[in-house]
């Protein structure tokens, strides 16, 4: 699998502004970029997460039995499986390589 342009894009914008915040800081220091970017790749990472949950097909049956309980409704809707079967990824490509840009800065920051 390749990573999308889109990927890089968001990861270097988040790099930019997690250095501008160390700056701003007045503590410019490795650890403190470590801790900014791990702050971005949380963001990311918890709705990746949720998404790539979702379109595992876990809480569809949750979801069958709620449409069986409440038989009043007879609109179709989506399954949760669907949701995020195709932009889980858009989500955790850049958490992958922020976190690895985190951890970069952690071990400069050991030297």
């Amino acid at each position: 699998m390749q990573i999308k342009k889109s990927s890089w894009i968001i990861s270097l914008a988040s790099l930019l502004v997690s250095l501008l915040l160390t700056i701003i800081q007045n503590e410019f220091s490795f650890t403190v970029l470590s801790n900014n970017l791990f702050l971005f790749t949380l963001f990311f990472l918890i709705i990746g997460g949720f998404l790539w949950v979702f379109s595992s097909g876990f809480f569809d049956n949750f979801q069958r039995a709620f449409k069986k309980r409440n038989k009043k409704t007879k609109k179709e809707s989506m399954k949760l499986s669907e949701v995020g079967r195709t932009s889980f990824r858009f989500w955790l490509e850049p958490a992958g390589i922020l976190f690895l840009l985190s951890l970069l800065a952690l071990l400069l920051a050991a030297f």
